[in-house]
């Protein structure tokens, strides 16, 4: 759903104004090329991401004491014997893997390491900046910029009427950038893009 009630749009409209007067758009230079490759990104591509409450099973072959199913912690990291903690949040499944493997090269020879997730969390997207409620929202599927927007409680006074959308490609990450005025106003709605989950809106 990429439409919004009336009485939801007006609030938001309301928000924005208010932030508006007096403030110019400063949208940073983002090249056409990387806005491009932005919106041709498909849902976690690359793997899924682990998250914080992802319970995981860790294999690591003929090593029976190494074998454990663990639950990420809300820091981001698991226990494991001989390495200790190591970070998974943030990570795709293969990056955790690789990861994993070259920490346990220290203690086995040769480690064998498989991962998979056996319990997903709520996806998740974030919301930061210039806006009344920053937070990590609950990913809802088909939502649009202007309803994570209105969850985040509109822009603040201070706002200079941009969001900066960061999205993961594989192992990199790519930008977007959204001048909000002409969005809320109904003049520019094809900048009203869809979210994915694990997306990072900045508003300036």
């Amino acid at each position: 759903m990429r439409s919004l009630s009336r009485s939801l749009q007006i609030s938001l409209l309301l928000a924005l104004v208010a932030a508006a007067v007096g403030c110019a758009s400063s949208c940073p230079v983002i090249p056409a090329s990387e806005r491009q490759v932005f919106l041709s990104v498909k849902p976690e591509e690359g793997g899924y991401v682990i998250s914080a409450g992802d319970q995981l099973d860790v294999e690591v072959w003929q090593q029976a004491q190494l074998t454990r199913q663990v639950t990420v912690r809300p820091d981001g990291r698991i226990t494991l014997p001989l390495i200790n903690e190591e970070t998974a949040a943030g990570l795709t499944v293969p990056q955790f893997q690789a990861q994993l493997t070259k920490r346990l090269e220290e203690f086995v020879k040769e480690p064998i390491v498989s991962i998979t997730v056996r319990t997903f969390t709520q996806k998740r997207f974030y919301v930061a900046g210039q806006v009344r409620s920053p937070s990590a929202y609950g990913y809802q599927g088909d939502m649009s910029l202007l309803q994570a927007l209105a969850l985040a409680g509109g822009t603040t006074p201070f706002s200079e009427m941009c969001a900066v959308l960061v999205r993961r490609k594989g192992d990199a990450f790519v930008r977007y950038d959204v001048a909000l005025e002409p969005l809320v106003m109904g003049d520019n709605m094809k900048e009203n893009i869809a979210i994915l989950p694990n997306d990072v809106i900045t508003v300036h």
